[in-house]
């Protein structure tokens, strides 16, 4: 499945990827994410997952955890760090 990158918080490590049928929020355990990134992978399941950056071809370990189908339930969820 692919997802793009919306949001990310370098310092916490934690992601929101927007994916066509929903959100995906999770931390990055390993590797490197930035806004507007394509990235490739399992995003639904909740765990460790490894994703692809086609751009770049480099693997990021991203632990899954939240799948939430609204922009709306995703931003509730991050909303302690938006703050």
């Amino acid at each position: 499945m692919q997802g793009t990158v919306v949001w990310y918080h370098e310092e916490l490590r934690l992601a929101l990827i927007e994916r066509p049928d929903g959100f995906t929020v999770g931390s990055v355990e390993s590797g490197e994410l930035e806004h507007g990134l394509l990235v490739c992978g399992s995003l639904r399941t909740t765990g460790l997952s490894h994703l692809t950056v086609p751009l770049t071809g480099t693997s990021v370990a991203f632990n899954v955890e939240a799948d939430v189908p609204t922009e709306g339930e995703a931003s509730e969820l991050l909303g302690f760090v938006r703050d």
